[in-house]
């Protein structure tokens, strides 16, 4: 995902809890837990040499 999806579907999420009666601090971590993990995500993947073959086990 890039920023701009992030940034909508964060808006998007705000949005449905304001109308809906929803906690919008859950909405919000939500969003900023989906980020960090990218974030983790593409880290790990940059520090990985392309020839070395990706890591399948589940963390």
């Amino acid at each position: 995902m890039h920023a701009n999806q992030f940034l909508a579907l964060a808006d998007s999420l705000r949005h449905y809890a304001q109308h809906s009666g929803r906690d919008l601090n859950e909405a919000n971590m939500f969003v900023h837990t989906i980020l960090t993990r990218a974030i983790r995500y593409d880290a790990r993947k940059a520090e990985r040499p392309a020839h070395a073959a990706p890591n399948r086990t589940l963390s």
